[in-house]
């Protein structure tokens, strides 16, 4: 089996370091992002190559993504960061981070055009100036190798980890009986039509009356599908709170709770809901929680995909108990998770959690939108 991982995903697993740190916010929007980029390829000669598709393998694991942008007369790969406010309140973390995507992409650069060497550009677009500000480095394709296999041994283990789990999880789809000894009247054809809308890749408007069992006769059906329609992630998206404990319980049902468990579930919940210190700012001089966040996510991250589901209290306590924000570690899972159950705005808005984290990593995604 195969593992794919977007070179940004590898990176922010690997070269994260420090505190958590949002004082160097607001960023921009996403949208803001995409017109600063355009702005940058637009001021460079006629060759440049913008959103430049590059890909690599180690062992199982192939790496993906997309340059920001080539400039074959000068032999210089760009990795544009959009923002704004004082440049040199990035925080250093935040650079190496930067640093890392670019020279993950100059290797996969290297090895598809047979370079000797290449020059890497970090390159800082401040959206409101509209000034950029530059930072290059030489490296040779050798160097650039050794730092790619570097990065992909400290993730191969989690992939193989990721790959065993993704196996397990379909095969317990695949075998996965229906809950209950028989269904309710109608829940049968619900079943049957979500079923086949989500094997058939399609879309279902579908009205129930109360009592039918709509949670449950929604969510065994579209687990069912998951392997053949060799998806990614679930997204149970609901407008309350109320309706977010319906889809917990009726994932419990169909997989009670157990340590290390065959389908990962995840509750989403606002920031005001899981912040332990409300009258404290999101970084590590004011937040003990965001204080060497990212030294402790790994102890917190392998903790947490062992217990499901990973509900509010039971990710607050995980979160805790290695001294990290509930809020942010529940953001790190999403990445993780096989159910994600939350509000309808982390996902059907451009700026959102999940939609965004759904395009940067190619997501195969099937959502069920309560009441919709």
């Amino acid at each position: 089996m195969n593992y794919r991982v977007a070179v940004r995903a590898l990176c922010e697993f690997t070269a994260k370091v420090g505190d958590l740190d949002l004082r160097f916010t607001p960023s921009p929007t996403a949208q803001q992002g995409i017109a600063g980029h355009r702005t940058v390829a637009s001021r460079r000669s006629a060759g440049y190559q913008a959103e430049l598709s590059l890909e690599g393998q180690f062992g199982a694991l192939t790496v993906r993504g997309r340059a920001d942008g080539y400039d074959p007369s000068g032999n210089v790969l760009e990795e544009v960061k959009t923002y704004r406010g004082d440049f040199t309140a990035i925080p250093a973390n935040h650079r190496q981070l930067h640093w890392a995507q670019c020279r993950v992409y100059g290797w996969l650069l290297c090895q598809s055009l047979q370079l000797p060497e290449v020059n890497l550009a970090l390159v800082y677009f401040d959206i409101v100036s509209e000034q950029e500000t530059r930072l290059q480095e030489t490296w040779s394709a050798e160097r650039l190798q050794d730092f790619f296999n570097q990065q992909c041994r400290l993730f191969l283990t989690w992939a193989d980890q990721e790959m065993a789990h993704r196996e397990a999880r379909d095969a317990a789809a695949r075998s996965l009986a229906f809950p209950h000894p028989q269904f309710r009247t109608g829940q049968r054809a619900l079943a049957e039509a979500v079923y086949k809308t989500a094997s058939g890749g399609r879309c279902l408007m579908a009205q129930a009356p109360t009592g039918i069992g709509k949670t449950i006769g929604t969510l065994f059906p579209l687990v069912k599908a998951m392997p053949a329609r060799e998806l990614d992630k679930l997204l149970f998206l609901t407008a309350k709170t109320p309706g977010r404990k319906l889809a917990l319980d009726a994932a419990q049902v169909l997989y009670p709770r157990a340590a290390n468990p065959a389908l990962r579930v995840l509750e989403l919940v606002a920031r005001d809901k899981a912040c332990e210190y409300p009258q404290n700012a999101c970084n590590g001089e004011s937040c003990p929680l965001a204080k060497g966040f990212y030294d402790r996510l790994p102890a917190a991250r392998l903790a947490a995909v062992a217990q499901s589901p990973l509900d509010q209290q039971t990710l607050r306590e995980v979160a805790l108990a290695h001294q990290v924000c509930p809020y942010y570690l529940s953001q790190e899972m999403a990445r993780w998770a096989d159910l994600i159950i939350a509000d309808y705005n982390y996902y059907f808005d451009f700026t959102a959690l999940l939609y965004g984290l759904a395009q940067a990593n190619q997501w195969r995604v099937a959502t069920l939108v309560d009441e919709a």
